[in-house]
């Protein structure tokens, strides 16, 4: 088994080493049910689907420097269907004893600011209003609770600025999670208007 230390300096290179998409992806589009079965039930219908809790997702495999795949790594970026550059998120997961743990995550134009617990103790802002990222290297300074799920990578830091387009939001996925070639990746299947 690895230990701490050499886990997350694993993680930090993976990271932190250049990668180009394996493959070409799709979005994927999933309803959300906001209803359990049994209240449905109870109150004589089927359970409520709204097309205002889809959500899109786009899963991406990548490879190394020389094509190789990293088969441990997936970006997953996620998107709501009826709201188009709104609460759209990136997640850089590596597979860690049999499941996917989350090791940096970028918000863009999430709906609430992002509180920093450990504000003081590593010189971020106590709150991150607008798109921001929770850098792999500001969360691991916490150790490995940072990447637990109750914790959700509490240290975050504002981009440099708003994204105005899903072109925007793929140029600072590439900055931060080191991946080339996203720049040709459809967007979304948006209603509303074009991105």
């Amino acid at each position: 088994m690895v230990d701490g230390g050499e886990k997350l300096e694993k993680w930090r290179y993976l990271v932190e080493q250049h990668k180009t998409i394996f493959g070409w992806p799709s979005w994927r589009t999933q309803k959300i049910v906001r209803e359990t079965p049994t209240s449905a039930m109870a109150a004589g219908r089927q359970r409520l689907n709204s097309v205002v809790a889809e959500r899109t997702e786009l899963l991406l495999q990548v490879m190394d420097e020389n094509d190789i795949s990293i088969e441990i790594v997936r970006i997953r970026i996620q998107a709501w269907t009826q709201r188009p550059m709104e609460d759209i998120t990136a997640t850089f997961e590596v597979l860690h004893q049999e499941r996917w743990v989350c090791i940096s995550r970028i918000d863009f134009s999430p709906p609430t600011p992002h509180p920093n617990i450990h504000w003081r103790k590593y010189r971020l802002p106590p709150e991150v209003n607008g798109s921001h990222i929770h850098l792999y290297a500001d969360n691991a300074k916490i150790g490995d609770e940072a990447f637990k799920p109750a914790a959700n990578l509490p240290n975050a830091s504002p981009l440099e600025s708003e994204p105005k387009s899903f072109r925007d939001v793929v140029k600072e996925i590439e900055r931060h999670f080191h991946i080339s070639g996203l720049g040709e990746l459809p967007p979304p299947d948006w209603n509303g208007r074009l991105v």
